[in-house]
């Protein structure tokens, strides 16, 4: 029975990701990229190493947590990370972490279920959502990039 709940967390996370983006201010920057996302082909992969691609080389690598699984967005400029098996302070640590390597936060929202944090750094932006123990990361890179 448990297996069926991780089944539904890329759909939960995907959710969750969606509602926090449309909560943030409709704002249009100039010559900002808007790139549509079909997320309906791709699937979860279940991987247990950190991949290396050109979207994780934008972050750092979390010392936190463990590999669940990846979802590659990569035709539309966007790659999902999950980590299982990480706390709550962990994940705040993580989220500080990328702000001290110079990402700056331009959304955050939490309440005693679940946060969801937005990071922009130059043409990368990061969409971190994290409750309990799951963790989910999608690294967008503007098509120029």
């Amino acid at each position: 029975m448990k297996y069926l709940r991780y089944i539904y967390l890329p759909f939960i996370f995907l959710f969750a990701c969606t509602v926090c983006t449309g909560c943030s201010e409709n704002v249009v920057l100039e010559n900002e990229s808007h790139t549509a996302w079909n997320a309906a082909d791709a699937q979860p992969v279940y991987v247990t190493e950190w991949p290396d691609n050109e979207y994780t080389t934008q972050i750092v690598k979390p010392e936190y947590g463990e590999m669940d699984y990846i979802v590659d967005y990569s035709a539309s400029g966007r790659y999902a990370v999950n980590l299982k098996n990480i706390s709550e302070e962990e994940s705040a640590a993580y989220v500080e972490e990328l702000k001290e390597s110079g990402y700056s936060e331009i959304f955050s929202e939490g309440n005693d279920a679940s946060v969801g944090t937005m990071l922009k750094k130059d043409d990368v932006t990061l969409s971190i959502a994290y409750s309990g123990t799951d963790f989910g990361l999608i690294i967008m890179m503007d098509s120029d990039t």
